[in-house]
Parts: structure tokens; sequence; C-alpha cells
């Protein structure tokens, strides 16, 4: 077929024989734009870290909120927005045909009360966003069954660790990357089932080693060479990691060592006729980033146990949906929907719903049936509405649309969509979007917060160091920081390859691969098959 040109970024786009067997079976119209700019609006409704210090609109207590205290739109805390003293009918409203279908959505989505967190059983665990089950935890965010876990984004059922991503059952780990079942590992990426690492990469089953890369099953190893348990120990003392120059120049050595050191072209595991990186147990994947238990699924990313479904950013849980962000468990036949939870079925442009079934540009209703716009309909009115909304939405170009950015109840650098599709506040507002200019007067505090202020290093942006930190910085002899979370999240981010698929070859056996490292990566790469014998 061919190349389509996206509506936002101008660049072809080629839509396959089997998306137009989809959309079909979706009953909706090809996309406009090419799957990079669909992503960008899913993440641009999603705030992770930006957290504030506002009042509840329903008791006027101080709480902690992703809404700004200049936020237009109705934010409860989380027992009130929880509970059955409001009803999101009472905020229905009539299908306007003579008003474009987003201003009335935007117009309800302002008027509905919004949950301040998305933060569920967790225990002072304040500075948590979308978390579940975290226990004295401090800014971690999509982290689950986390304690004692400080700046973690992702995580999932760590304890006492400290500034890690992509780190699931760690237990006192420190500035790691895609760290699984791993103690005691500092400065280290792609590590499994290890401890007392240091400055190594995709490392498993090992222990004690210090500037590595690719092993398995080792034990006191230094730059890929076995050493005594006493030279081990000599070298690891002679690094003085306390100190903040002598760690800089091990993370300058670790850095030039890697550039040496083969990269398998993509981190799949146990997956089927799939493309994308970072997936697991996946059968037919295409285009998918940071998942597992897929099947038949294409353009999804950071989502798990999802069939037969297009555009899915966050969590997951269900079949035949598309264009769907943070929304997740057993949701059925959804479309162009956000934060939609707990069994959801055939709804369409919804936003903070519960277990609902054929709703209609809905916003915060629970186990709801037949409603549009918040307001309740017999069925045969009902689907005789929805297809007048949906012929008035054609005309309109907005019917097959996902909401646009400019409707987001975020600024646009508030978002994780800055983190993969950066902007200037310039271009931010040159595209119609909202930009939050930062107010000190509505920055949450910690109570166990320190004193004393630090500015930071990359950002200028004036942060703090809380007790739990410090305590943890202490035993392990760690330099205290010199940049703010987001900066050292940045960081962190930043050595993991783009969502981006190029072609190359295997710099061993010459075979043709795709590969998420770009082609001015030093490192040579490798094949699954030649990676695996370099592993052996």
């Amino acid at each position: 077929m061919p190349n389509l040109t996206c509506k936002s970024c101008q660049k072809p786009f080629l839509i396959e024989p089997e998306d137009h067997d989809f959309y079909k079976k979706l009953k909706v119209p090809r996309p406009t734009h090419c799957w990079n700019c669909r992503q960008q609006r899913r993440l641009a409704i999603r705030n992770d870290v930006a957290l504030y210090q506002r009042k509840c609109d329903k008791t006027g207590e101080d709480i902690i909120s992703m809404y700004a205290t200049d936020s237009l739109y109705t934010v409860y805390n989380q027992k009130s927005w929880w509970s059955d003293d409001w009803d999101a009918k009472d905020y229905g409203q009539d299908p306007d045909f003579n008003q474009p279908f987003f201003e009335q959505f935007d117009e309800l989505k302002k008027k509905v009360p919004r949950n301040a967190l998305i933060s569920i059983e967790s225990e002072n665990s304040d500075f948590a966003n979308y978390a579940f089950r975290n226990k004295d935890c401090y800014l971690i965010h999509t982290a689950d069954e986390n304690e004692k876990c400080y700046y973690m984004r992702p995580a999932d059922r760590n304890y006492n660790c400290v500034d890690c991503a992509y780190t699931y059952d760690a237990n006192q780990c420190h500035e790691c990357t895609d760290c699984h079942s791993c103690t005691r590992c500092h400065y280290s990426q792609k590590i499994h089932n290890s401890s007392e690492l240091h400055f190594c990469y995709n490392v498993r089953g090992s222990h004690n080693c210090i500037f590595c890369a690719n092993l398995t099953n080792k034990n006191y190893y230094i730059f890929n060479k076995p050493h005594s348990k006493e030279e081990y120990e000599a070298k690891l003392s002679e690094l003085n990691l306390s100190s903040r120059t002598a760690r800089d120049k091990a993370i300058a050595k670790y850095t030039e060592f890697l550039k040496t050191q083969p990269r398998k072209h993509l981190e799949t595991l146990q997956c089927e006729d799939s493309i994308g990186d970072y997936l697991k147990n996946c059968k037919n994947a295409k285009y998918c980033f940071d998942c597992y238990d897929l099947h038949d699924v294409k353009y999804g990313c950071n989502i798990s146990k999802v069939k037969d479904s297009y555009d899915w950013n966050f969590i997951g849980g269900g079949e035949l949906c598309y264009e769907m962000g943070s929304s997740a468990y057993e949701l059925f036949n959804c479309r162009f929907s956000s934060n939609c939870w707990d069994g959801n079925k055939d709804i369409t442009y919804c936003d903070f719903c519960l277990g609902c079934s054929n709703c209609f540009g809905c916003i915060g209703m629970r186990k709801a049936k037949y409603c549009i716009f918040n307001k309740q309909y017999e069925e045969e009115e009902y689907h005789a509405l929805v297809e007048k909304l949906v012929e008035h939405m054609t005309k309109t170009g907005e019917w097959g649309e996902f909401p646009p950015i400019s409707i987001s109840p975020f600024g646009y650098n508030e978002t994780v969509a800055q983190e993969y599709f950066p902007l200037t506040r310039e271009q931010a507002l040159a595209k119609g979007y909202k930009w939050h200019d930062e107010d000190k007067n509505d920055q949450p505090q910690n109570k166990e917060i320190t004193k004393e202020t630090l500015a930071c290093e990359a950002c200028e942006k004036k942060f703090r160091i809380i007790e739990q930190e410090l305590k943890f910085y202490k035993e392990f002899n760690i330099p205290t920081p010199h940049n703010c979370f987001n900066c050292r999240h940045a960081a962190r981010t930043a050595l993991r390859n783009k969502r981006i698929i190029h072609k190359t070859e295997c710099a061993k056996c010459q075979t043709p691969l795709q590969t998420s490292y770009q082609p001015e990566n030093p490192a040579p790469i490798y094949c699954e098959k030649c990676y695996l014998d370099q592993m052996d």
C-alpha cells in the first residue's frame, strides 16, 4: 500500500493489510497520524511525577496532588474520590451537535471530580503516583508493592532501593536500570539474579564483579577476568566510591569499557514473530516495547496480558482495545479511553471509568451502562444517539482520533510525553498545548525532609534530601547526589535505547538484523545466536 502522511509530523507512515483488518473489526477509521504521534497524544494525558500541594475541592484540606493549584479541574482527595458521597451522573449533559465533541468532552472533564493521585492501598507513601500497595516510600511512580524505596520508576516488589529504573524484586540496590532479583548492586544495567555488582552490564547469576559485561555465573571478576577475593576487595577499596570525584572517574572508565562490549540486537525472551525491545513471552507483537504476555498486539508500550489490540500505553490486561492510555484489567472492546480500570466493556472516549459497559464520552462513572456524557439512556436510545454522535464526529474530523493534547488536564512538560517527545515551552504553546510554569508555593513538602537545599547542577532547580535517603547513602558509602530526582531519572533512562527500530547486520556473522541501537552506536551489535555464544 502507498504511504500515508502523518497530520502532525508530516512524515510518511504505512498501514499494513492486517492493520486494515483490525480497524474494520474495531469499527474505526484508519489513523491519520503515525504511530509515534499517536503515542505522543496518549502519553500527554499521563502525569507520573509532577506533584503539588493544593486544597481538596471537596473538603478544603491540604493534599498532595498531580494537579497544580491553578488547575481548572475539580480535584478530590483519594478518600473522597473513592467514596459514595458523590455521583458522576449528577454532572450529565446532553450532546450538542452544533459543537465539536472534544470541546464538550473537555467541558465535562473539568466538572467531574478527579482523583488527586492514583495511589491505592499504600502506607506512609503520600508522594507516590500510579502506585499500588507501597509502604514507607517516597517519590516512586509507576510502582507496586515496594517498601522503603525512594526515587524509583518504574519499579515493583523492591526493598530499600534508591534511584533505580525498571527494577524488580531487588534489595538494597542503587543507580541500577533494568535490574531483576538483585541485591546490593550499584551503577549497573541489565542485571539478573546477582549481588554486589559495581559498574556491570548484562550480568546474570554472578556476584562480586566490577567493570564487567556479558557474564553468567561468575564470582570475583574485574574487567571480565577472574580475580581472588583479596584482589577484588582491594580493587573495590581502591575505587573509593564514597568520593564523588572517584565515582565519576569510575563511571567514565565503565562507559569507555562498554564501547568495546557486544550488545544483543534486541532484548527479547521467549518471543515468536515479534519485533520490539524488552519483550517477554510475546507472540506476534510488533513495534512493542517494555511488554510481556502479548498476543497479536501492535504499537504497545509498558503493557502486559493483552490480546488483539493496537496502540496502548501503560498497564494492559484486555482484548480488542485500541488507542488506550493508562488503563487496565479485564478491558474488552474499548477505544480512545484513558484511566479506565476494572472490567470495562464497549466503552469509547471515556476517562476514569470503572466497571462500565456501553458508555460514550463519560467521566468518572462506576458500573454504569448506556450513558453518554454521564447521562443515562435506554439501550435503544443509547445506540441511536451514539450512531448520530459518530456521524457528527466524522463530519468534524474527530471520529477515530484520540483526544487532542490541547485538552489534556496537564501542561505538556508535566507529562510522560515530554520524556519521549521533548518540546520547548515555545514549541508546545505554538502547537496549542498547555505548559505549566513552576510555582514555588504549590510544591509539596515532606515533613521528613532535611533543611539543607541543594541546586541541581543539570537544571538548577532546588531539591532536598530526605532523612531516609541520607541514611542509605551513609550505610553504603555513596556520595549525596548533586542533581535532582528528575535529572537523575533522565540520565538513567538515557542508558536505554529509544523506541525506534533500525536495520543493521550482526557484527560477527553479518546476518541481517533489526535493532534498537542507533547506527552511530560504537559497540558491536550481535544477533541472538552470536550473543549467546559470547555469554557462554
